[in-house]
């Protein structure tokens, strides 16, 4: 019985159950590694699930996704229970537990394995070469939807899949904190943010490039998010609670002179499997983990500050040869390029 069989033994006689069926990607992919049963990206569901018990590992799906999961994701350990695609799929019988809609494995999943972080620093460390070479390569004239596609297609050579892309040109960083890529083109400034996933991890990161020199308020409300970025670093220590980290924010935003700034958009939480497993509030008394994934993104009108680290301060998406802000990235000013 390996580490994560013993976590779902563990969760069976915690809720004083048989076996749990597992539907969400994101916890086959866990269980077995990064399995990959996704078929439509948009689904948080996998064209496939798994029964767990301490007794059997089973895979349900329908004759169609056999043959590929069968050679592809999954080991000689997972038996198959192939149902026909035009008729109902049996449920699984007996005191079984599902993590949908409500995700029973989230705390489970938090300390990452050595396997894991390996793949996690692989991937944070690809993700972070592709997005520096996109926003090197950006140009005035860009529209946000070119970046985009430059983003997903490099991404994609990678077997990277990135189900988080937005993308803000000029005023469009300000006015919208989820800004969805347009056919708005850059004249000045373009923001990209990323969620970029393989074989099921994720990681988050966002950067912004800048033609001319920068406005002095755009500077001051840069260096204050990176402070507060700093400040969330530093308190993403394993055993604090993550409405104390997030009070750590609050006071530092307080501090830089932009108090309530925090309550315009959320600052992050753990992630892993998921681009967040959930966000740090106020009245979140759950603690940081050992070995957790963690994704701040502070953020002040018109600018933002995020990487994907590992608990105890290893950024994973770090990059080389991108100017700092005290320790976390700055914005990239170009001035060669727009000419000044």
């Amino acid at each position: 019985m390996n580490r994560k069989d013993e976590i779902l033994a563990r969760v069976c006689r915690e809720h004083g159950i048989e076996g749990v069926w597992l539907r969400r990607r994101a916890n086959v992919a866990w269980i077995t590694d990064g399995a990959d049963v996704h078929c439509n990206a948009a689904s948080e569901l996998g064209v496939a699930s798994v029964l767990w018990t301490p007794r059997c590992k089973t895979v349900l799906c329908d004759g169609i996704e056999a043959p590929r999961l069968r050679a592809e994701e999954f080991g000689s350990e997972w038996e198959f229970r192939v149902s026909p695609w035009h008729q109902p799929a049996a449920l699984p019988a007996g005191e079984i537990a599902c993590d949908w809609p409500d995700d029973l494995l989230v705390d489970a999943r938090a300390p990452l394995d050595e396997g894991e972080l390996a793949r996690l620093r692989e991937l944070g460390a690809d993700t972070a070469e592709v997005l520096r070479g996109v926003m090197f390569d950006i140009r005035p004239g860009w529209s946000e939807l070119d970046a985009a596609g430059e983003l997903g297609g490099r991404l994609r050579k990678r077997a990277i899949q990135a189900p988080v892309v937005l993308i803000a040109a000029d005023e469009r960083i300000a006015r919208f904190r989820h800004p969805i890529a347009t056919a708005r083109r850059c004249e000045r400034a373009m923001m990209v943010v990323v969620c970029a996933e393989r074989r099921g991890l994720i990681v988050a990161a966002t950067r912004i490039v800048h033609f001319g020199e920068l406005a002095p308020e755009l500077r001051r409300r840069h260096v204050a998010t990176c402070r507060v970025d700093a400040a969330l670093h530093a308190a993403s220590q394993p055993g604090t609670r993550w409405c104390d980290a997030l009070a750590v924010a609050q006071r530092s935003y307080a501090e830089q002179g932009f108090d309530g700034e925090w309550e315009l958009h959320h600052q992050g939480g753990p992630m892993g499997y998921a681009a967040r497993d959930f966000l740090a509030t106020p009245r979140e008394t759950r603690t940081i983990r050992e070995r957790q994934a963690i994704g701040w993104n502070p953020s002040i009108t018109g600018t933002k500050s995020e990487d994907t680290l590992l608990s105890g301060g290893e950024v994973l998406t770090a990059m080389h040869d991108w100017p700092a802000c005290g320790s976390r990235p700055d914005i990239l000013v170009r001035r060669e390029v727009f000419g000044r």
